[in-house]
């Protein structure tokens, strides 16, 4: 596994490009990986962006949905336990109740390093906790899980950090699904969600604005104003893309 190249310099706010390597710190990821000398592994590499990595293997049975440990996502869309009960884990014939949150793990994203990712999908699904899925091939059944992003493995550890970096700002900034708002209103999650991706207020700003700029280039191509927010969402991550990868390694 390539190791991270660091940065020769730090880019001051103004200047509009972003290194190839996605700063993941501040970060904790759960990572289920396949066993074995043959499975490559991406905990190094993760860990070297930054992140905290608690590695897990899943288990031999092929039982579905997949058992989690006690864990819970720090970016959530709806509680799935009740709370006269404790804090249940989500998904059918799971192992019982935890009754103190500060037993559970905590994590911004799960990753799936596995060559079939389907059963842990479907847990992690129920849970309502975000995932990516790292992957030689795409089941077509993966393509329905909404808290999903796949990464070819082929792409190789950096398009799975940036990935990752990105699902995060996504979830964090509560954008995973495009909320009933005016973009007014939708602005402080825009902006929050550029700056878990530059960690600049000015970059951040500047990154925004070139979205709301081609975004309205784009206005008479619109079934409704329902779609100006999945579409400045996209924007923001197809420029961050573009300017990360216009900086030489």
């Amino acid at each position: 596994m390539p190791h991270r190249k660091p940065p020769s310099c730090v880019s001051p706010a103004g200047i509009r490009h972003f290194y190839r390597n996605a700063d993941l710190h501040g970060l904790r990821l759960a990572l289920w990986e396949d066993d074995g000398p043959d499975a490559p592994s991406v905990a190094n590499y993760l860990r070297e962006a930054g992140a905290s990595v608690e590695v897990l293997i899943p288990g031999a049975d092929c039982a579905w949905p997949v058992a989690l440990p006690p864990m819970i996502a720090r970016h959530r869309l709806t509680p799935f336990w009740s709370e006269e009960s404790g804090i249940r884990l989500p998904g059918a014939g799971l192992a019982g109740v935890v009754a103190d949150a500060r037993e559970l793990l905590h994590v911004d994203v799960a990753v799936l390093n596995l060559r079939d990712p389907a059963p842990l999908a479907a847990s992690l699904q129920s849970a309502g906790i975000p995932f990516v899925m790292f992957t030689q091939g795409l089941s077509p059944l993966l393509v329905d899980y909404a808290h999903a992003c796949y990464v070819p493995s082929h792409d190789g550890p950096e398009a799975l950090a940036s990935a990752v970096l990105l699902h995060t700002a996504l979830y964090g900034a509560g954008l995973q699904c495009t909320p009933e708002m005016t973009v007014m209103e939708m602005m402080p999650r825009l902006r929050a969600m550029a700056r878990y991706l530059v960690q600049d207020g000015a970059l951040a700003d500047d990154l925004v604005a070139d979205a709301l700029e081609q975004a309205l280039g784009l206005l008479p191509h619109l079934a409704s104003d329902r779609e100006i927010g999945a579409l400045l969402v996209t924007l923001i991550e197809r420029i961050w893309h573009q300017q990360k990868m216009s900086r030489p390694n």
